[in-house]
């Protein structure tokens, strides 16, 4: 009979191991449900911000090439893995030098080596970018995954429940941006250094337990891997600088281990040399100047709040992990985490390209989740009772499939990568089938809910087709009159027109527009609506939908429905229609 309790017994003793493997199994799972076997490389982590820090480790191990990258163009023209090349400088010896730092080639280092040998065991070509090498690369991020909660789950357990525990690595892992950059964006920073932060914790405990020159030189280290990887990350030195409460505690400490610290130091500058060696051989200075601009007066506050991709409006569980910084006073890391998380952020928000190019939520905080998880364990801790405590469990749930629901509407740019807005973000929520209506939102705030009560017109256009195409006509007018000549406006009532339009273009019909404009003597009312948008499907006729208000004080005006492009290939438009609502 007590076989059963027992188990029940050790069940809860592991629920935070079991917690661990259930995230890096879904982590698994979508990271295959993005896999696109029917092309080349099979994914495309290694692209854009990710090539740049990769390039180091083909340029280097095959192409024996890190200065003048003879070999660079070929992979633009075999693989296109950037729309265009701002990960390298050009410089006045005639090199090129890497604008990203190679902190995450050395952590790819293992699984690019895996990637070569399995590239030329299958026949694939070793160049560095064939599938073999962009698989390794997912499955590195997986590898540090798995390291980084079982470490950061080590870390948790010297302070909360188990069931806390489990909870909070639950929320980290699978409420946050750190899915994305897992399982989908896999060769990004994020992940990796998430790996090093929770790796950083449980040296800075260990040290702290039995300080010893090993942990010291652990904890350099992973400071230096840090900043050659992300040079803001330096702020992580905060964490085993400032912990423990006791202000008289840490001095003996110091006293007593100071020499510990010259061998941090001496571990730190090891692990940045790599980069000022690189830096030297290809600049001819031990130091270059890779360009990033920072605000610090005036800082971001949007990438907090913002509805283009607010850190708090997309994963609202870090609301939690902000609101349990207060209720730290007990702890030994009370004045680490707090001095650190208030570094970090202003860091974060300070840097001048605030959106930080197309990313879902604020990506650049998702490597702070392992310090984080700490105010986040004690705000779960404090109110697991209770009431509260069925309250927690369903909104972490809930917490949950929002964040996964919302990861797959980003990945198919129903939840746009940069131009989110709050009627739109409303539009879309939970919501699993978007209608082109719905989608016309990323363009303009003005929407009808609803046409009933509206006298309902059509306003008769030539049924044609038109192309337009950057290289050969850029701007089509589709037409072009006096409204008074076709339906009187009605002035001081509630007017609308309702535009329509069916859309085609091979690869879809990015940078390209459809526009109302109305003119009434020196006044201009205009909505531009984008002809691609997320529930659209290249190579087909896709519609797209959107209102335009008429001011109530226009008497009269010329309207004008002009279609433009940006991009080379050819965009069909067809079935123009008008819709004149007046309220009745």
């Amino acid at each position: 009979m007590s076989f059963p309790k027992m188990s029940i017994s050790m069940a809860m003793k592991s629920a935070s191991n079991y917690a661990v493997w259930f995230t890096v199994a879904v982590l698994l799972f979508i990271r295959l449900t993005y896999l696109r076997w029917e092309t080349p490389t099979v994914t495309t982590t290694l692209t854009w911000d990710a090539l740049g820090y990769y390039m180091y480790l083909p340029g280097q191990f095959i192409y024996h090439d890190l200065g003048t990258l003879k070999w660079f163009p070929h992979i633009l023209d075999v693989y296109h893995p950037t729309g265009n090349v701002y990960q390298i400088c050009a410089l006045p010896n005639g090199n090129y030098a890497m604008k990203y730092l190679m902190g995450l080639s050395i952590l790819y280092l293992p699984f690019f080596f895996a990637g070569h040998w399995i590239a030329g065991w299958l026949g694939y070509p070793q160049d560095g970018f064939s599938a073999p090498y962009q698989l390794a690369i997912c499955f590195a991020a997986l590898f540090y995954a798995a390291a980084g909660l079982l470490i950061l789950r080590q870390v948790l357990r010297r302070y909360f429940a188990e069931k806390i525990v489990a909870l909070t690595i639950l929320l980290v892992g699978l409420a946050t941006n750190y899915v994305q950059y897992i399982s989908v964006d896999s060769g990004q920073t994020h992940g990796f250094l998430f790996t090093l932060y929770a790796i950083l914790l449980y040296a800075t405990l260990c040290w702290h337990n039995r300080p010893s020159i090993g942990w010291a030189l652990v904890i350099g280290a992973l400071i230096g891997l840090s900043i050659i990887t992300r040079p803001t990350e330096g702020v992580m030195i905060l964490i085993p600088l400032l912990w423990l409460n006791a202000q008289q505690e840490k001095k003996l400490l110091w006293q007593k281990y100071r020499h510990h610290l010259l061998w941090a130091m001496l571990a730190g500058f090891l692990a940045i040399l790599p980069q000022l060696i690189y830096w030297k051989y290809v600049t001819g200075n031990w130091i270059f100047d890779v360009g990033a601009k920072f605000t610090f007066f005036r800082p971001h506050w949007q990438v907090l709040f913002g509805w283009e991709k607010g850190w708090f409006i997309y994963t609202p569980v870090t609301i939690l992990m902000i609101l349990g910084l207060f209720f730290m006073k007990s702890y030994p890391f009370k004045r680490s985490v707090l001095v650190y998380c208030i570094m970090n952020i202003w860091i974060i928000i300070a840097w001048s390209d605030w959106r930080y190019g197309g990313s879902y939520s604020a990506r650049a905080l998702v490597q702070s989740y392992p310090v984080l998880a700490l105010p986040l364990g004690i705000i779960l801790q404090k109110y697991w009772k209770g009431f509260w405590k069925y309250l927690i469990g369903v909104g972490s749930a809930y917490l949950i499939v929002v964040n996964l629901f919302q990861i797959w509407q980003y990945n198919r740019t129903i939840l746009h990568y940069n131009d989110m807005n709050r009627q739109y973000y409303q539009a879309i929520y939970l919501n699993t089938h978007p209608t082109p209506l719905d989608m016309s939102l990323l363009d303009t705030k003005e929407r009808l809910i609803s046409e009933d009560g509206f006298k309902v017109s059509n306003i008769p256009l030539l049924d044609s087709t038109y192309q337009i195409n950057l290289s050969k006509r850029a701007e089509e007018i589709i037409w072009e009159t006096d409204l008074n000549r076709i339906i009187d406006f009605q002035n001081g009532k509630e007017q609308w027109l309702h535009v329509t339009a069916q859309v085609s273009s091979p690869w879809g019909a990015f940078d390209s527009y459809l526009t109302t404009r109305l003119i009434d003597d020196s006044r201009q009312k205009k909505t531009t609506c984008r002809l691609q948008n997320g529930i659209c499907k290249d190579g087909q006729w896709n519609t797209i939908e959107y209102y335009f208000k008429i001011p109530t004080d226009f008497t009269s005006g010329k309207l004008t429905v002009v279609a433009n492009t940006k991009i080379q290939a050819d965009v069909l438009i067809q079935h123009v229609s008008l819709k004149w609502l007046v309220k009745e």
